[in-house]
């Protein structure tokens, strides 16, 4: 999904394995770029800034974002960012 974040999420306590992680909120949008509503918690780990336009990647790929390979499925992911976006606009 592509999308553009629009915020953070903050706690005071998250769940096991979620320890220093940056949650961030993403707005998608369609292919012609247009906001469809829906919003999304995900994993940051490029350090995206609000503004800034993503791609989030969910399930199975959200986990191989955090760590790639067969032996990641205790990780507590199912939307994380994949890739920044630059030039979007």
């Amino acid at each position: 999904m592509r999308g553009t974040v629009v915020g953070q999420v903050w706690a005071t306590r998250q769940a096991a394995g979620l320890d220093g992680r940056k949650l961030v909120l993403v707005a998608a949008r369609d292919v012609d770029g247009r906001a469809t509503g829906r919003v999304v918690v995900a994993i940051d780990t490029l350090e995206a800034a609000d503004g800034q336009d993503v791609t989030v990647a969910f399930g199975s790929g959200a986990r191989n974002v955090l760590r790639a390979g067969p032996d990641n499925r205790d990780l507590l992911c199912d939307a994380a960012v994949a890739a920044l976006v630059e030039g979007a606009g």
